[in-house]
């Protein structure tokens, strides 16, 4: 599941950074040097191995934040590329990038349009792969999503994407694309709040291919939505939005289960003052997301996050999230059984400071437990990092 990991550290490291430096029109262009101690970064339980699996990973990048408007259009361009270096675990050496970008188009009086890319490409967390192998996974995440919003009554809204994860020879089976449309329409009423009545269509593509009566098929998944989605803001200090749907997935390999039930979402945002906001969100939803060796899973959860602005050079972040996934149509790379379900708790906390206009200190810990039907993967892991940048 790559965001839980590899797209959560760049994201939340990415934040920091610009939170330093927020303003209307800017390029800031870095080099940082990312230090992370792990003390399992093998991912493995106490039914697998007696070695040591602790390690310390080095990662000098080069950082970019680029974000400018041209009258009302915008544009923006964020990441870092990167090598990593490992003390122990030198097979697991592998470059790691992480780039997301977009514009923002106007058109008229009110519609615009948002295209944005984000491309990812490091070695797979080994939770991910069940097995210890040296593997670079590269993700890319197109989307484009186009509005004409108005202050009050009825407009459409249209999104599509196409998701792709590409790995190393040894994992190639593991290939997946996932091509996806969003079709809604939205009454906003500003005195109460904006609905929009939706319906959501993605087709998941495998590379693997399974044995059946008539030969080789393809491990293809078809995934329908039809929901309601309900957002307020409620003064300055309340954002509240929440989703509920029916979703049918529809498995064409044989022996894998399909799902037909509710699925939801929601999120309660509460900033009693610009320094300090806190968010609340949970939900049940059917995906194929990341790199997990799955023809689609089920997974709730719940998260909470906390942000704060300590003084003009200190931020402070921290959260926890609790996690069920149910996986189905697992690979036959699970040589020790698949894994069935399992129940992630992922608790993490860093703090920010700005030494000088140009300099900047980050400090992050993570914890992280697994929980799974198949004890052989169960483990638990606690990491640090201390990341140190400097302007250009």
């Amino acid at each position: 599941m790559v965001r839980h990991y590899v797209m959560g550290v760049a994201v939340a490291q990415l934040a920091m950074v610009g939170a330093a430096y927020a303003q209307e029109n800017r390029f800031d262009l870095s080099a940082r040097i990312v230090e992370t101690y792990d003390t399992n970064t093998l991912r493995l339980g106490d039914l697998r191995t007696d070695d040591p699996t602790d390690n310390l990973a080095v990662s000098p990048r080069v950082a970019v934040d680029f974000d400018r408007r041209f009258g009302r259009q915008r544009a923006f361009v964020n990441g870092y590329a990167g090598y990593n270096f490992n003390s122990r675990f030198k097979f697991l050496n592998r470059e790691d990038l992480a780039l997301n970008s977009g514009i923002d188009l106007r058109f008229g009086p009110r519609c615009q349009i948002s295209p944005t890319a984000s491309v990812f490409r490091s070695q797979s967390d080994l939770e991910d792969l069940g097995q210890i192998v040296s593997n670079t996974a590269t993700i890319q995440d197109y989307r484009i999503r186009a509005t004409c919003p108005r202050p009050a009554g009825f407009y459409p809204t249209i999104s599509a994407g196409y998701y792709r994860v590409d790995n190393s020879e040894i994992r190639r089976e593991r290939d997946q694309s996932i091509v996806d449309g969003r079709l809604g329409v939205v009454y906003r009423r500003p005195s109460i709040a904006d609905f929009e009545l939706f319906g959501q269509i993605s087709q998941i593509t495998r590379a693997r291919r399974d044995p059946s009566p008539t030969g080789l098929l393809e491990d293809e998944t078809g995934l329908r939505t039809v929901g309601l989605r309900v957002s307020r803001d409620v003064g300055t200090r309340f954002e509240a939005e929440a989703q509920i749907g029916y979703t049918d997935v529809d498995p064409q390999v044989v022996g894998v289960p399909g799902f037909s039930g509710l699925t939801y979402s929601g999120s309660l945002t509460y900033e009693p003052s610009p320094r300090l906001g806190i968010t609340l969100t949970s939900g049940r939803a059917a995906t194929a997301r990341g790199n997990l060796g799955t023809s689609y899973y089920l997974t709730n959860n719940v998260e909470l996050d906390t942000r704060m602005q300590l003084s003009a050079r200190t931020s402070f972040n921290a959260g926890v999230q609790v996690s069920r996934r149910d996986f189905r149509g697992e690979d036959r790379v699970f040589l020790f059984g698949p894994r069935g379900k399992d129940r992630q708790v992922d608790a993490r906390a860093g703090i920010g400071y700005r030494v000088a206009r140009p300099i900047d200190l980050n400090l992050s810990v993570r914890y992280r437990q697994r929980n799974a039907d198949n004890d052989f993967y169960d483990y638990d892991s606690f990491a640090a990092t201390l990341a140190a940048g400097i302007r250009l």
